[in-house]
Order: structure tokens, then sequence, then C-alpha cells
């Protein structure tokens, strides 16, 4: 059995004539009995299914194994959907033209033989996809949409009815249509997402160019990608300089510069220059692959408003079948007149349908998750959604979250009355050589000011202490108090509480002053707690390893209501279960692998920069694919607004039913009237949840 596991391979394909939830289980089980097939799994949301398989399995198999549960199966790249829908619509067209035309005739009580063929046309032509998928669901030993309908329309055929036969069976067809037009657009952002890789990589090698199917690249090849070209893979600049545009996986509005050192990643596009890169993940590996398939497996964790439905759905549908069935059977007994009863069983019947119930919370679910997704923000499942919009606390990591995690210049202090900008000088001139990140924000805030720097010459760094080199003729030396001080300075000012850490400045045998440092605050912070609050969000907790006074003055410059530090990963987990238990539903956000523990225990893991950082998109139920902020708001908004819809349609599919249920009972309810309220409701809820696709 192992040697059978590890050859298995995993086949997606895109799946057509797969209308509602219920098609899925059927796909599923018809495509395990295919021998060879460990697993299949149907993803109706994006209209795909993944099979796991040994290598023997043909693919003709599957084909074969779907069609005969009343399927097609279509590689899972393609444009054929469009032209299938253009069928779908003629053939629904033409099935309504000539059930209008026979009406017609009828009315004008011309001979049988002139209309009822034209009826009986319009209802194999209309209803061939019903017929075909009730006779699956009876052979599967269940009782779906189809299979109902099909019924039901057999039933009000041998009564004679063909008029209404014909309108149950057109409206039922147009409902299909327009539910699948607009469940089509919920599945086109993925789509989008799917087919935006390149499926060729120009591969630079010894002799030349070669281009080549991206999925035969492997880690390290190095590949060139030129300006309007999308890079097919991820992977690391070597040479070049462009602007990127990873608007689809990031969510941001303007291109990022890139250059020698930068990641760059597969989807994204290429502006205006040429860029050779080191492929460091393999066509199947990519970033952009993992968010699809994440978005794909989404539906797998669902909400309990979900779960809720699926129940009442199991209850409701056999009760009202049962129904209809003693509707047809005990009134006739008594009182006689078997078809009038017989009829209104039918019309019970088709009330039954669970399906407007059903898709009421997978919708707004799906189109939740497709919007966040291209605004760079992957939801693992409705689950999380519904989370969200419960959420009364937040808990944020410090560095890397609500702060930059790179150190910045604060102050410059000088001694001797001397320019600040000096002092600064020489220090930036001594750390020319040094990689240290004090180095660097010595260098930012050097170039903030337009300060001339001054060369230098002999940097020697001393390990653990600091830099030093010749300016001007003049040894100089920035580092610790130990290295740069050659004497006690009285009159310099103790260092403000908060401060991370300082650096002195020396020139000759004298110090001329010091440089103090801070961890950069991120610019939308403190505008994202005051947005959070006014969402109803009130609690907001900063949990550091930092130092105690660190944390304290950056919570009180973000306007935060506590902070806890210093803390080790373990007591972050600790925090985070007692503010569970506080407040209830308690958000986390992180950065990295040292609060993956923490984004576990939380309520919501959120995870901060996860693009590229397989760490942080496997710890998180939610990750920001870039590092704004500012989308936690928007978060919150999109998960309370799914929320509401979800409820809305849930109230609206339940109420019509009864509805429907009270006027079928006397008889007043004809069975074109009763399709049309299960297929008008169906396509209500739709429309409904399609509100939330592109929410801003």
């Amino acid at each position: 059995m192992a040697a059978v596991d590890t050859n298995l391979q995993t086949r997606t394909f895109r799946v057509e004539g797969m209308d509602c939830a219920d098609c899925a289980v059927g796909l599923e089980h018809a495509i395990r009995r295919v021998s060879g097939v460990l697993q299949a799994k149907v993803f109706f949301n994006t209209g795909t299914l993944r099979v796991w398989a040994s290598p023997e399995v043909s693919e003709s198999a599957l084909y074969e194994a779907a069609r005969q549960a009343g399927f097609r199966l279509r590689p899972h790249a393609g444009h054929e959907q469009v032209e299938n829908n253009r069928r779908r619509v003629v053939v629904v067209v033409l099935a309504s033209s000539l059930g209008i035309l026979a009406f017609l005739l009828q009315s004008l009580q011309v001979s049988p033989w002139t209309f009822v063929p034209l009826y009986l046309a319009a209802i194999v032509l209309g209803g061939a996809p019903t017929f075909v998928g009730g006779w699956r669901a009876v052979r599967h030993r269940s009782l779906d949409t189809d299979a109902l309908m099909t019924i039901a329309i057999v039933g009000a055929v041998g009564l004679r009815e063909w008029a209404e036969a014909t309108a149950v069976v057109c409206l039922f067809a147009i409902g299909n249509l327009l539910e699948r037009l607009t469940t089509e657009r919920t599945r086109r952002a993925i789509r989008q997402l799917m087919g935006s890789t390149p499926e060729t990589a120009t591969v630079v090698t010894a002799d030349g160019l070669r281009t080549v199917p991206a999925e035969l690249v492997r880690e390290n090849e190095r590949i060139r990608v030129r300006a309007g070209e999308r890079f097919p893979l991820d992977g690391v600049v070597l040479e070049g300089y462009s602007d990127v545009d990873q608007s689809m996986i990031t969510g941001e509005s303007r291109p990022v510069p890139k250059s020698s050192g930068d990641e760059v990643f597969a989807g994204t596009l290429n502006q205006t220059g040429m860029l050779d890169v080191r492929v460091t993940r393999t066509y199947e590996n990519t970033t952009l692959a993992r968010l699809v398939h994440l978005v794909e497996e989404a539906q797998e964790h669902k909400a309990s408003l979900q779960h809720l439905v699926d129940r009442f759905a199991r209850v409701y549908t056999p009760a009202v079948i049962a129904l209809a069935v003693l509707l047809s059977i005990l009134p006739p007994l008594i009182w006689g007149d078997f078809e009038r009863w017989f009829f209104r069983s039918l019309s019970l019947l088709l009330i039954a349908c669970p399906c407007a119930l059903v898709i009421s919370t997978p919708v707004a679910l799906v189109a939740s998750l497709g919007t966040a997704s291209r605004r760079g923000v992957l939801i693992k499942g409705g689950v999380f959604v519904e989370a969200m919009a419960q959420v009364r606390a937040m808990v944020y990591d410090k560095t890397g979250t609500l702060t930059t995690g790179k150190m910045r210049v604060r102050e410059v202090q000088a001694l001797d009355n001397l320019p600040t900008e000096q002092v600064l000088a020489i220090a930036v001139a001594v750390e020319a050589a040094s990689t240290h990140p004090l180095a660097d924000a010595l260098r930012e805030e050097a170039n903030r000011r337009n300060l001339f720097v001054p060369a230098v010459q002999r940097c020697t760094v001393v390990p653990g202490k600091g830099v030093e080199g010749i300016v001007d003729g003049e040894i100089c030396r920035v580092g610790n108090a130990d290295f740069a001080c050659t004497h006690l300075v009285q009159d310099m000012p103790f260092v403000p509480e908060g401060d991370t850490a300082q650096v002195w400045v020396q020139r000759g045998d004298k110090t001329i002053g010091r440089i103090l440092f801070e961890d950069a605050r991120r610019a939308e912070a403190a505008e994202v707690v005051s947005e959070l609050r006014a969402a109803g969000i009130h609690h907001h907790v900063m949990l550091s390893g930092d130092a105690e006074a660190v944390a304290q003055k950056v919570a009180r410059e973000l306007g935060l209501d506590e902070a806890r530090a210093p803390l080790l990963p373990e007591q972050k987990v600790e925090a985070v279960r007692d503010l569970c238990k506080r407040f209830g539903a308690v958000a986390m956000v992180g950065d990295g692998i040292n609060d993956a523990p923490a984004l576990k225990v939380a309520t919501v893991g959120i995870a901060m920069g996860a693009i590229g950082s397989d760490a942080a998109i496997e710890a998180a139920d939610i990750a920001l694919m870039n590092d704004d902020l500012r989308l936690l708001p928007y978060l919150v908004r999109l998960s309370r607004a799914t929320i509401d819809i979800i409820r809305q349609n849930i109230a609206f599919a339940i109420g019509t039913k009864l509805l429907l249920l009270i006027a079928a009972a006397p008889g007043y309810l004809p069975l074109w009237l009763a399709v049309m309220g299960d297929m008008g409701v169906s396509l209500l809820v739709t429309l409904n949840a399609l509100r939330l696709v592109g929410k801003r």
C-alpha cells in the first residue's frame, strides 16, 4: 500500500453540468468507484474536481465515469465554458419558443395533434438535463432537485396537463441557466488566478535562451522575463531593474520596484524592464498555486450557519415528500377526485426542493472569499468569515505588525554645540561598509536630510562593539559606550524611556554625540485601531517580547488599551487564552513563525505580510498578503456584511417556502407558479449574495 501511495498522482478537472451542491456528491461517488482511484473531491464553489489516483488510471476512464453520472470533465485550464453557456441559452430559448407556440395553438382550440407534439418537443429539449440528473439521482438512491422535478413533470404529462408540464420545464431551465450564469460570476475571480500564470518560461542556459513548459523548470534555474510578460514561477531577481504589478496577489494598487535580491511571484506582471530570475519554487508549489488551492478548499471549513442549513434541509425535504405522498393517497380515499389531489401533491414535491435554502449560505461565502482574495486577503474558509464577524477584541504582535520591524533614527544628540548634521554625517561615513540594521537606519536618515557624507578610509569592524575608520584625517568611532566614549559624559541627557537602541559617536579622543533609534511605527496603525473601535471592537492589546518600557510606549502612541511584555511565545499563548475567556471571540494579528502558536489559539489567526511565506500561510486562518494593516477594518466590514446577507437569504428562503406550502395545501398553487417560486427564490438569494462581489 505504501508503494501505491508514493506513486499517486493528483489530477484536476473542470466539471460541466454541475448546477447544485447535491450534484457534487453523486460525481464523487462515481469517480471513487473507478479502479485505482484513492480519493475524489468536488469543489462546487469553483466547479472543479480533484482526483488522487495511481498512474495506471487513464483520463478516459475518469471521463467515462463522469459521463455515466451525467457530467462532463474538461481540462482544468480552458475557455469552453463560455461556449457551453451559449449553447444552453440557445436550447432554453428554443424550448420556450416551442412551448409558447404550442400554447397559442391550444388557445385557438385546434386539434391536439397540432400542439401536443410541440409541447413534447419543448419538454424533451428543455428538460433533457433535468431528466438525466433525475435518473442519476434515482440510481444513487437520493432525491435531489432534478429527481423531484422529473417526477412532477412526468406526473403532469400523465395527467395530460401539457401546458403545466411545459411551463415547469421551461421555467426550471431558465432558472437553472440564470443561476448558473450568476454562480459563474463568483467563480470567475479564481479562474482568472488559475489562468494568469504563463504556461512557458524562457530559461537562460550556457547555449542561449530556451523556451520550455513552466512545469519542467526546476529550482535554481535561471529564467528571463521581459517587460510586458508575467512571471511563470516564483524566484529572486539576479539581474535587472523593473516595476512589477503584483496586485493580483497582494492587492497593492501601485507597481513595486524590483532589483537584484528582491523576490518575485508567479502570475505577477513585469511592467518596465527585463529581469533575470533564479527560480525558488517549482510550478506546482508557487505562491499563486498555493493560493488557488487554498481558495478552492476553503469550502471545507463550513460556517456554523451552513451546518445548520444542511441539517434543516436533511429533515425538511423528506418531511415535505412524505406529506406529498399522503396528500396523493389519503384525501382521494375519503373525498375521491384522485386527479385533483395528485396534482396538489406534485406542487408540494416542487416546493420540497431545498435548492434556495441550500445555496443561501455557500453562494454568499464564496462571493466573500473571492472578493477578499482580489484585495489581497486570503480567508481559509467560511467558518473564519463568521468568526471574524463576531470578534470583540484584537490582539497584536508588536515587531513586524504594529511596527515595521525596521529601525529608524529617532534623535541625534550633539555635544559641545556641534551641529547634529555633523554628528550624523560622521556616523554614516564610518558605517559605510557595515550591513548592520542600525547602519541602514543611519543611511536612510542621511538621505532623508540630504546630507553630504565625507569619505572614510580604513574601516574596521570590531565585533560586539562598533566600527572605526579615518574621516578627514581623524580616527572616528561609532558603537557602544565602552567603545566610543573615552570618558563619562556628564552633560548628556538620559535616554528617554522606551528607546530600543543607541550608538555613541567619537572623533579623535572626544565623544561628540549620541544617536537614538527606535522601531518604526506603521504609519496607518493608529488610524486602523481607531477605525476598529468605530466598528465596535473596543479592546486592543499588544503582546511583545520586547522590554516593558518599549511596549508601553508604543501602546500609548497607538491608542491601545494594554500592552503585555516581555513575553515568550508560550506566554503569548496564555495571554490569548485569557483574552478569549474575557471577550469570547478574539483575533490575533502576527507576522511570522514565532507568533504561530498564539495565532492557532486565537478565535481567528491573521498573518501579516504572508506573501511568499509558507509558515505564515499555514499557521493563520486569514492571511494579509501584503503588510497593509488597513485591510483589517475592511475584513471586519466584509465579514459582517457576509453574515448579514446569509441571514437575509435563509430567512427569505424559509419564509417563501412556508408561504408556498400554505398556498399549495388547499390547491391554490399551479405547478408553474411552484417552480417559479422555487427557482425565483434561488435566483434572488444568489443575486443578493453577489452584492458582496467587488465590495469595498
